[in-house]
């Protein structure tokens, strides 16, 4: 059942890309040189994206990333029709001068708290519940860079070079073979996917 399911989603299959050349490094999870490597491409107003991060990719961090099993990056790719995306997308770029750790943490709390900031594309109250009023400042300040609107460019660029149309969308790699996936699966559905790519 899991593998018919998968096959729904599976939209081409094709040898592994290399894209080490860009910044991959700032958005990565796990070891670069994981056996299974998942680039997503995500919307942080995107309601799908939201619920394949919390009930999925967050999942994915704990069992296989943190054991060097997959690595796992994000790719920022905010759609037009998400008013408040590109914004939000601006203070989870700003937050990677923090560290890795507390960029993941507001990921995981925007994705959280979607529905809030997405009504009045008000970000600060509700970074300021996770963040210290230094890591607030730093985090502004860096928001209003123009190099963070370079940075989400860079990433909508990558993502339209592989014909990313919507979100979620991933690339699943293992075995020297890449396969892309439209939509998010469930955590079962992956966790099999990977078990079996790992053998």
């Amino acid at each position: 059942m899991y593998w018919i399911l998968l096959a729904l989603v599976i939209v081409g299959q094709a040898p592994a890309t290399n894209t080490q050349k860009d910044n991959t490094d700032s958005y990565l999870i796990g070891k670069a040189d994981s056996p299974v490597r998942i680039e997503i491409f995500s919307d942080l107003q995107c309601p799908m994206c939201r619920t394949f991060y919390l009930d999925t990719v967050a999942k994915l961090m704990q069992e296989y990333a943190a054991g060097d099993k997959v690595a796992i990056i994000f790719r920022d790719f905010p759609l037009q029709m998400h008013p408040a995306s590109r914004i939000a997308t601006r203070y989870a770029v700003a937050s990677k001068s923090l560290g890795r750790e507390q960029w993941a943490k507001v990921i995981e709390y925007l994705y959280t708290c979607q529905a809030e900031w997405s009504y009045d594309g008000k970000m600060e109250p509700v970074l300021a519940r996770i963040l210290d009023p230094a890591q607030m400042q730093i985090v502004k300040g860096k928001a209003n860079d123009p190099a963070i609107e370079q940075a989400i460019d860079h990433e909508v660029e990558l993502g339209n070079e592989r014909k990313v149309d919507s979100t979620p969308t991933f690339f699943f790699t293992a075995g020297g073979k890449e396969q892309r996936v439209v939509g998010g699966l469930t955590f079962p559905v992956l966790k099999e996917f990977i078990d079996r790519s790992l053998k």
